[in-house]
């Protein structure tokens, strides 16, 4: 199951021939500055940065302009958006139908849909087709009772489509500024002295994780796929950043902790939290099945030059990058249409999967004791580490496989060391099968990533943060902290 061979595919690759060439200043040949491509890695640098890296106070919250805009919208517009919505999962489905049927040899359409992009396997063909049979009620506001529960469709449609639905295609134009422009390329070389030697990943690595942390999950998938296909990431890399950093971002984690009433202790929360994230994703890169996932690429490799020397050396040779990186990209303008084009496609492949799969589990939920059932073995485990409320904190933590939000709120009549702790897991499990689970599966599935894998990952996941969560909230705790 965990072995090497499972990932690998002839038709990609290896990453043998890949090896990133040790470079010093001198060996450097810096670019001589020029007005017009440093001005536009500034503009598109500081645009992108700005929109959803940045943190800003909106309405009594810390936030990011992205979820700023987004809000905005769905509150402007929430007819229109509900009609969009079901737009992109109709338009996935019917395309994703087409190239299916061409696939299988039932009737040639041409090359003018780009039908290869829409190819998959049968269950996610039949996942996105059965998007649509579940949106339609939903938009209609006509079905069976169960469909239009606050905790079924008010969760998956209301609270993670509507949103998504946005998110992705406006993020992506700010995503693909920096990663057209140089901004890429500069925060990777300038984060390489952490990133390789403690995560065994490229410093480019690190600004998909402050997308994931300061935006979005999905948008931390988006730019990590472009870069990707860009040849800058193998599988291993691919796999990591999404299983590892792409966790519960901050606007999220601050919302969890007003429905919960501990916004008063909210920068310890954070703290711990990023703490717990990184500590975790320390100890799994270095065991299986992470540590087996081959060094494949998809397209011809383009590895992170290795640097080495002084500050002003990093920073003298990251402008140097960006800067050259600029020169040769596009526009801006032409930059960002691009990023929404492709943003609008990779949301289409997506929605009908995550609303079949999401409300599944909601469902599930809702309606069953399955996952009461599975967190039972957890309970002695967290009394043990001097959790209070064990069962509550114990069924709060499975909760969160299924969704983040659903799992941290069912905490909210725990005692508050039990709120912290579920908050700062269920924040950091990064795997929940109602929307990033099924939305790693459909990005990368040439990588692959599948879900028995991500179902293990998810179960290391928590049995590592139950006694590092639970280790620094005691020593917050003894401090004064909590």
């Amino acid at each position: 199951m965990f072995g090497s061979t499972t990932w690998e595919n002839d038709e990609h690759m290896s990453g043998e021939s890949a090896e990133a060439e040790t470079k010093t200043i001198e060996d450097v040949n810096l670019i001589q500055t020029q007005l017009k491509p440093l001005l536009r890695f500034i503009l598109a640098f500081g645009v992108g940065s700005f929109f959803f890296l940045f943190p800003i106070q909106w309405e009594g919250q810390t936030t990011i302009p992205l979820d700023v805009v987004v809000n905005i919208l769905q509150v402007s517009f929430p007819t229109l958006l509900e009609y969009f919505t079901f737009g992109v999962v109709l338009t996935g489905g019917v395309l994703t139908s087409i190239a299916m049927v061409e696939h299988h040899g039932i009737m040639t359409f041409g090359d003018r849909l780009e039908l290869e992009y829409w190819k998959t396997s049968n269950i996610f063909w039949l996942f996105r087709v059965t998007g649509i049979v579940i949106a339609i009620p939903i938009l209609i506001g006509s079905g069976p009772e169960w469909l239009f529960s606050q905790n079924t469709s008010g969760i998956v449609w209301g609270g993670l489509l509507l949103t998504i639905a946005l998110v992705i295609p406006i993020g992506a134009i700010f995503v693909n500024l920096l990663a057209e422009l140089g901004g890429l390329q500069f925060i990777g070389t300038l984060s390489q002295p952490v990133m390789n030697p403690v995560f065994d990943l490229p410093g480019r690595a690190a600004l998909d994780s402050a997308a994931s942390w300061l935006g979005s999950f999905s948008i931390g998938y988006y730019l990590t796929r472009n870069v990707f296909d860009r040849g800058g990431y193998n599988k291993r890399e691919v796999f990591v950043i999404c299983t590892c950093f792409a966790t519960g971002n901050l606007g999220t984690v601050g919302a969890i902790t007003a429905v919960l009433d501990i916004l008063n202790v909210f920068p310890v929360v954070v703290f711990l939290y990023l703490i717990s994230v990184v500590l975790t994703a320390i100890i799994l890169v270095r065991i299986p099945p992470l540590s087996t996932v081959p060094h494949e690429f998809v397209t011809d490799p383009d590895p992170e030059p290795e640097f080495s020397g002084s500050v002003r050396d990093y920073f003298r040779f990251a402008l140097s990058e960006a800067v050259q990186t600029a020169k040769e990209g596009a526009s801006i303008p032409r930059s960002a249409f691009v990023g929404l084009i492709e943003g609008l496609k990779l949301t289409g492949m997506m929605l009908g999967t995550i609303l079949t799969i999401g409300m599944t589990a909601v469902i599930l939920n809702e309606y069953t004791a399955v996952f009461e059932i599975l967190a039972a073995p957890l309970v002695p485990v967290l009394s043990a580490f001097g959790i209070p409320d064990p069962q509550m904190a114990a069924t709060s933590l499975i909760l969160g496989g299924a969704e983040m939000f659903i799992g941290a709120t069912f905490a909210v009549g725990a005692d508050m060391i039990t709120k912290v702790f579920v908050v700062v897991v269920v924040s950091s499990q990064a795997i929940f099968f109602a929307a990033s689970a099924p939305m790693m599966v459909e990005m990368f599935d040439d990588v692959p990533i599948r879900f028995r894998d991500l179902f293990v990952l998810f179960v290391m996941r928590t049995a590592l943060l139950i006694p590092i969560t639970a280790f620094l909230i005691h020593a917050a705790v003894f401090i004064g902290f909590l």
